[in-house]
């Protein structure tokens, strides 16, 4: 048999395939302990603990895992069934970087804010926000942060993205379902697709597809679909043009001024900016040409609500602008102005019937549980016009309901961004921005359910209450003080005071008009504020002074008539007495 002679290169390959096999089958073996190491490692950097059922390395940079629970402390913040990713090289360099992620059946727990669905807005000195001049709460810079961050994400250079069946939980709900989402890198850009579902009080299912070029113009579609009353759904698709660019080195992104979002005939012009020093927030909105036909017609009902049907003739252009520096929060600012063109109610208001509001009728007032009726007019024993309501207690509420009634024109941008600011401050919702006209509109039009475009129907009803009807200040505030809850089926001035002390709203004391004020923010927890024997609990009294020490700031109440907290006594004579 003549023997086989291999020759040097022959050799040489066979050895150097012999050896890619070996390490093929080896590698696997020493790579994962150490993978799994790195995983560990990199969860404890970020106050994380991760753990899995299986995970294998394979042949050439690929790792998967199997059953991925991520903790902070006790609590599960992510959950997969599976991940898979593969690495690469990071461009001409040796380093590795991961260049796809899959992630199939996830669940991911967002951290939330604590704060009482019923907001109280009645303050104290004691219970004050952080003062002027203070830095934003740390979980607030921290999550501005992050956000900042996030959009300044090099996308270009991020791996190619699938995930399938995500949950995203916030507190105890469901904030979002991901049925897919993706991004992938293009011959002209960056693709970004997902479809799922926003959760609430009702499923709002979207579709997103956007492409960011490499010339910095970014085109996309973002649609939802919005459930109607009768329980179809209207698509609303916005339309993306514009140019966003990423300053990575100064730590900028920016969206040119001309960048417009379209929906059907209207075009909203948008630009903005981001920076992560501080970081800071800065967005513009302009609309040109508005009328209510191109609105109603392009609008599902669900959004519009009540507005859908009101009858407007003319048309108006609308400008906003918000600026948040999170390092600096007392520096926010925030403008907003209709500015109309012929604007007027025209014809029959079937549904909402604003121009009932200025004689005697029958105001529906929407409460958590339903609807109540009050008559507005002298057949109603309980009924009040203005001038036989207390003036102790008019300015009581005005002082804290909304200082400012007699001179903004619905809504108060200096408070909503006073409120901003002390909100970063606290790192909590403490204080809000609605006005006695907002709650009026919300009140007589709307409910309370919290939802943005609940909020959208409130700040435009309270606009056209001011400039569209013709009623005065006066008899908004009569109104108002006619209809509002102050306490289990008690709802107007003179019922409150009849159940509290059994006597007419023109006869309050000033104690008796503090006490009634307090009660406004959350009615169905008046108890809260007298102890079993009828006295006022030490917190409520110190709210009531304040309250009175803020009345002379406005020059509703003398200096010398302020009651020390100690000095402020009730006495329940009504039915509340023997409720």
């Amino acid at each position: 048999m003549v023997p086989v002679r291999w020759s040097r290169p022959l050799r040489v390959a066979l050895f150097v395939g012999l050896g890619l096999v070996l390490l093929a089958l080896v590698l696997p073996a020493v790579l994962t302990p150490w993978i799994a190491d790195r995983v560990h490692a990199a969860a404890r950097a970020r106050g994380l603990e991760a753990e899995w059922r299986r995970l294998a390395f394979r042949w050439p940079l690929h790792v998967e895992i199997d059953a991925l629970a991520v903790k902070r402390d006790t609590t599960t913040v992510l959950e997969a069934a599976r991940v898979r990713l593969d690495a690469g090289p990071r461009g001409f360099t040796p380093h590795l970087s991961v260049t796809r992620l899959e992630l199939e059946d996830a669940h991911l727990v967002l951290p939330t804010s604590a704060h009482d669905d019923e907001r109280d807005d009645t303050t104290t000195e004691a219970d004050e926000d952080s003062p002027a001049g203070a830095p934003a709460a740390p979980r607030v810079r921290a999550a501005a942060q992050q956000l900042a961050d996030a959009l300044l994400l090099p996308a270009r250079r991020l791996p190619t993205l699938h995930l399938n069946d995500v949950r995203v939980q916030r507190g105890d709900s469901l904030f979002a379902r991901l049925d897919g989402l993706s991004l992938t890198h293009e011959r002209d850009g960056v693709q970004f697709a997902a479809t799922g579902a926003l959760a609430g009080d009702q499923v709002m299912p979207f579709d997103v597809a956007l492409q960011w070029h490499h010339d910095d113009r970014l085109m996309g579609r973002i649609a939802f679909e919005v459930p109607e009353a009768n329980g179809d759904r209207t698509s609303l698709p916005f339309l993306l043009d514009g140019k966003v660019t990423q300053d990575r080195h100064a730590g900028v992104l920016r969206i040119a001024d001309d960048s417009r979002v379209t929906v059907g005939p209207v075009v909203l012009h948008v630009g903005g900016e981001v920076r992560r020093r501080g970081p800071r927030f800065a967005c513009t909105l302009a609309v040109d040409s508005l009328t209510a036909e191109n609105v109603q017609r392009h609008l599902p009902r669900a959004v519009l609500g009540p507005l859908a049907d009101v009858p407007v003739a003319g048309r108006w252009d609308w400008r906003a602008s918000l600026v948040v520096d999170v390092s600096a929060p007392d520096s926010t600012r925030f403008t907003a102005d209709v500015i109309p063109h012929g604007l007027a109610l025209a014809g029959s208001d079937a549904q909402l019937r604003l121009n009932r509001l200025a004689g005697p009728f029958v105001a529906e007032i929407h409460v958590p549980r339903g609807l109540v009726r009050r008559d507005l007019s002298d057949a109603n024993p309980h009924y009040r016009p203005l001038a036989r309501i207390s003036p102790l207690l008019q300015h009581a509420l005005l002082t804290n309901e909304d200082g400012s009634f007699y001179q903004h024109r619905g809504f108060n941008t200096g408070a909503i961004q006073s409120a901003m600011a002390a909100n970063l401050r606290s790192g909590t919702f403490k204080r809000g921005a609605g006005t006695i006209t907002m709650q009026l509109a919300r009140n007589l039009f709307l409910g309370h359910r919290r939802t943005l475009s609940r909020k959208g129907q409130e700040v435009v009803l309270a606009w056209m209450l001011e400039h569209m009807t013709g009623l005065g200040k006066d008899r908004l505030l009569e109104i108002y003080l006619n209809i509002i809850e102050w306490g289990p089926g008690v709802h107007g001035a003179d019922e409150a005071a009849r159940f509290y002390f059994d006597k007419d709203a023109a006869d309050l004391t000033l104690d008796e008009a503090l006490f009634l004020t307090v009660i406004v923010p959350s009615p169905s927890r008046w108890r809260s504020r007298v102890n079993p024997d009828g006295t006022l609990r030490p917190w409520a009294r110190a709210q009531m002074a304040y309250i009175a020490r803020k009345m002379v700031s406005r020059d509703w109440l003398a200096p010398e008539q302020v009651p020390t907290a100690e000095g402020l006594s009730i006495t329940l004579r009504g039915e509340a007495a023997r409720a």
